[in-house]
């Protein structure tokens, strides 16, 4: 044999042991479950952690159909993520407590499979920084990409809206889309893109107080002109599939339904008027009626209904101004500067003294300290190009509640790190903000690291 053939024989013969032991890791990979094994539990690490710490059970024959797999740290049930006949992987949800990890596998047989360890997960309770869903692609990029948390991507999430009937996200890539997160599928779908029921650069979402119907706004491009869809609806019956005109203005930036009466208040995108979407005589159209302007050179601000429906906060860049609502007439009556000043900047202090950069989206929510006060409420919002979540408090206290952890040699705020909100998190201009009461966790939307995190209180 030449020697020319000697090496051809040689690289034919290397390719194929390459070839083969990559199969036999691939079949070692994934190993299906076979009712002629006994099934082997060895040990589960780490043996200690917090919410959506990642747990992993090792043995042999476990079998690869998540749907067949539970895992218990004593009576609480996790989330299986994947299996592949040796390993299994869990995620661990938030509200645990301390306890024995129990493994049940169906593998068909009339009985099935099940081991508890006798050593406990020591369940560590905090309140953390993590990421719910959000890749990017390995230049750093990413696109409206629906699929499951592992696959899903978005573009620029800016606002959110929490669904807790269907325990969902509503997420608008601002100016170009509606995605809906399924917080327990775990999958993320587009639901209504630029382009379709006339939208031309979507803002934001919020529900109606009976949480049946999904409000949209939109910034269609009028700014004198007000003859195309500014607010339009979709129902939750119809799977918020079909969208329908509701008022005709210029472009709209954000709306408030008032949290009994159901009535509608809006901003828009040309200037700071504040507005209420009321009934036409005679015709029943919602037509816009001025309530008040904010003032100033401004653009782009944003309403919020407090829970008792007493009054909004408004937020304006650099200022959030308080109205008080009037039950009798029904409007919203003339604000007054509630906590910063035309000054942006970044102060924790008591009204007009702090400093705000861009408030943007923020939430109502209820704090135990306060039981039996006239306000149980604090209000989380948004503080864009502070990088940070911030909250203001009944009497106007401004305080930095997550972000900007971590400190950096060249002073920067921004970064994507998970962990403790103050000492080690980092956002990267986040924008949207959301509650869930029930699981006490707020969702956060970053228009910069392109998504969706999670801020989890134990």
């Amino acid at each position: 044999m030449s020697s020319k053939n000697k090496l051809l024989f040689l690289c034919l013969f290397l390719l194929g042991t390459i070839v083969l032991n990559s199969c036999k890791d691939k079949e070692a990979e994934l190993q299906e479950y076979n009712p002629g094994k006994s099934v082997i539990f060895s040990d589960f690490s780490p043996k200690k952690g917090a919410i959506r710490t990642r747990l992993y059970i090792y043995g042999d024959n476990f079998g690869t159909d998540v749907s067949k797999i539970r895992v218990f740290i004593g009576e609480r049930e996790l989330k299986v993520v994947g299996a592949n006949g040796k390993q299994i992987y869990c995620w661990v949800p938030g509200q645990t407590n301390t306890g024995q990890v129990r493994v049940v596998i169906d593998g068909g047989s009339a009985t099935p499979v099940e081991h508890t360890f006798s050593e406990e997960f020591a369940y560590v309770r905090s309140t953390s920084v993590g990421t719910l869903v959000g890749n990017l692609d390995e230049d750093g990029n990413s696109s409206i990409m629906d699929g499951s948390f592992e696959e899903a991507q978005f573009s620029y999430p800016a606002w959110l809206t929490y669904e807790p009937e269907s325990d969902a996200l509503f997420v608008t890539e601002l100016d170009r889309a509606v995605r809906r997160v399924d917080l327990q599928e775990e999958m993320v779908s587009t639901l209504i893109t630029n382009g379709q029921a006339g939208f031309n650069k979507m803002q934001g979402t919020v529900l109606s107080p009976d949480t049946d119907t999904l409000y949209l706004v939109d910034d269609n491009g009028n700014r004198t002109t007000p003859n195309k869809v500014a607010l339009a609806y979709s129902l939750r019956s119809e799977n918020y599939r079909r969208v329908h005109p509701l008022l005709y203005d210029v472009g709209a930036f954000t709306c408030a339904p008032h949290p009994f009466h159901g009535d509608l208040y809006y901003t828009t995108t040309n200037s700071t008027p504040v507005k209420k979407a009321v009934l036409k005589e005679g015709t029943g159209e919602l037509v816009p009626e001025l309530m008040f302007n904010i003032g100033g050179n401004l653009s782009g601000v944003i309403i919020f209904f407090h829970p008792s429906g007493d009054y909004v906060y408004i937020t304006a860049h650099s200022r959030i101004y308080k109205s008080i609502y009037n039950w009798e007439t029904r409007k919203l009556e003339p604000p007054i500067v509630f906590a910063g000043s035309g000054t942006a900047g970044d102060v924790d202090a008591i009204g007009t003294s702090a400093r705000i950069s861009r408030a943007y989206q923020g939430v109502f929510v209820k704090n135990p300290a306060y039981a039996g006060q006239t306000d149980e409420y604090d209000f989380y919002f948004c503080d864009l190009p502070n990088h940070s979540v911030r909250t203001l408090t009944p009497t106007g206290v401004v305080s930095t509640y997550a972000g900007k952890g971590s400190p950096t040699p060249d002073g920067s705020k921004n970064g994507y790190i998970d962990g403790d909100p103050r000492l080690e998190a980092r956002f990267a201009a986040p924008s949207g903000i959301a509650y869930d009461e029930k699981r006490k966790i707020f969702y956060i939307a970053e228009r910069d690291n392109k998504r969706i995190r999670t801020i989890t209180i134990e």
